[in-house]
């Protein structure tokens, strides 16, 4: 729910990374499970929180679903628990390990965008929407 208006948002570097992370969630869980502290936050942490707060209020209003092949059931539930936790969220003052999350420096082709759908392609080179 959260990559068509992550796509629609990104312009920073960490903007785009984190759209592409949900356009390449796409085996096992997806993104369930991880952690915030896993994002590569940067001395900028609160503007890169507050895109992630945009990025949740625009998927609220359903940006970009009509071209879902299903309505996600529960989703209000959880953009909202997840927007909570967001708000809520202080990155670490201390040094972490590395962020694993996404490749610091991703092939510029991961970028490109879907015709029809609008998101990147990213490191599977095809529209997660498409499939």
């Amino acid at each position: 729910m959260l990559a068509p208006a992550a796509c629609e948002l990104a312009r920073t570097g960490f903007e785009r990374g984190f759209a592409l992370l949900v356009c390449n969630a796409r085996i096992g869980s997806g993104n369930d499970g991880f952690d915030l502290d896993e994002l590569p936050w940067s001395a900028e942490w609160a503007d890169e929180r507050a895109f992630l707060l945009r990025v949740i209020e625009l998927a609220r209003t359903r940006f970009g679903w009509e071209l879902l092949s299903y309505e996600p059931p529960f989703v209000d539930v959880y953009l909202a628990e997840y927007e909570r936790l967001v708000r809520d969220y202080r990155p670490p003052v201390g040094p972490v390990e590395p962020a694993r999350m996404w490749d610091p420096a991703p092939e510029d082709a991961a970028f490109r965008r879907c015709l029809r759908h609008g998101l990147f392609l990213g490191d599977y080179t095809d529209c997660r929407l498409c499939l």
